[in-house]
């Protein structure tokens, strides 16, 4: 009786212990990061308890835009002043290696696939297409005009870019081939367009901060439909793809869509602090994450998501002048 009393014993403990192991393995940690411009460094925000965890320094740097390929388990940095994009290991937040890109870096995205980054450079008025297998330029794409913001499709298969025409007329969006490299399609549309290409529907979301939102086909760039939407600038959508969200950066205002109607879901939400910049979202779709640009600013503001309802509005204080931020949910074994 004794000998199976040690033995239960030890099987209790070992289920335990096998138990432990478990919860650990499928331990995973949720981060938004925040690219802070103005202070050379990044934020790491716990986007479950709204904390920064971490702030790491890349000297030397004006970090502009962050973005995560979940196929590379790697963060990508695009750092405007050293002309590099740096490319961060999350497990030990380290820079892991720095890739050399255009004068002038702004936006960047990459596909869902792991496989390109694309990056804007608007003072050499050209593109950079990152090879995230080889970890190297494959291709430098050169334009007649300023890009600005750029993505790519989830499937990769194709990218969208902004461009400025520096003067009074109308900026436009052109559609590449990514497996070519070839302009595909053009569309003039308002001043100062932003991006966000959504594949069901397979619709490209272009607000422009001269005051309207254009929603175009992915396929080809044709106009669906053009919806007065006053200072529109930053913009994501829900990940159930139900809602759509977009700053009004001069106004001070947050936006919601509905996709569906592809009207303007009821009143516009005054923001926590002034220039409401770029968004992000977090896997559930239960918290927006906005950065409030400028040269004194530090602050993110963190809401409430409900059918595409925000509420309980706080924020956070990141670095100087946060301004790009991508979310990752990522295991922790």
């Amino acid at each position: 009786m004794h000998q199976l009393s040690i033995l239960f014993r030890v099987l209790v403990l070992f289920l335990v212990i096998l138990s432990g192991c478990k919860k650990d393995k499928n331990a995973a940690e949720e981060i938004v990061v925040i690219a802070n411009r103005g202070g050379s460094s990044i934020s790491y925000i716990d986007a479950q308890s709204n904390q920064v965890v971490h702030t790491q320094t890349i000297p030397g740097s004006e970090p502009m835009y962050a973005v995560y390929a979940g196929e590379k388990d790697r963060l990508y940095v695009g750092d405007r002043a050293q002309s590099k994009v740096h490319v961060i290991d999350p497990a030990t937040r380290q820079v892991e290696s720095s890739i050399d890109v255009g004068k002038g870096v702004w936006h960047m995205w990459a596909d869902g696939k792991g496989r390109q980054l694309w990056v804007a450079n608007d003072l050499d008025k050209s593109l950079s297409v990152i090879d995230l297998n080889a970890g190297a330029v494959a291709a430098t794409i050169p334009l007649s005009t300023k890009p600005h913001d750029v993505f790519v499709t989830d499937d990769g298969s194709r990218a969208f870019v902004s461009v400025f025409t520096g003067n009074d007329s109308p900026d436009s969006v052109f559609l590449f081939s990514t497996a070519t490299y070839k302009k595909l399609a053009a569309r003039a549309v308002g001043k100062d367009p932003h991006l966000f290409h959504q594949a069901k529907g397979n619709r490209l979301y272009v607000p422009c901060q001269s005051g309207n939102l254009f929603v175009l086909n992915g396929a080809n760039l044709d106009e669906v439909k053009n919806i007065s939407l006053p200072g529109a600038h930053g913009v994501n959508v829900s990940p159930d793809g139900k809602y759509l969200f977009i700053s009004n950066l001069p106004g001070g205002q947050l936006f919601t869509v509905n996709t569906a109607t592809l009207s303007v879901s009821g009143a516009p939400l005054p923001a926590l602090l002034a220039t409401p910049h770029n968004i992000v979202l977090n896997e559930s779709g239960k918290k927006l994450f906005l950065t409030h640009s400028g040269a004194a600013s530090n602050s993110v503001a963190v809401y409430d998501v409900a059918n595409g309802v925000l509420t309980n509005g706080t924020t956070v204080s990141a670095g100087t002048n946060p301004f790009g931020l991508t979310f990752y949910k990522r295991s922790i074994e």
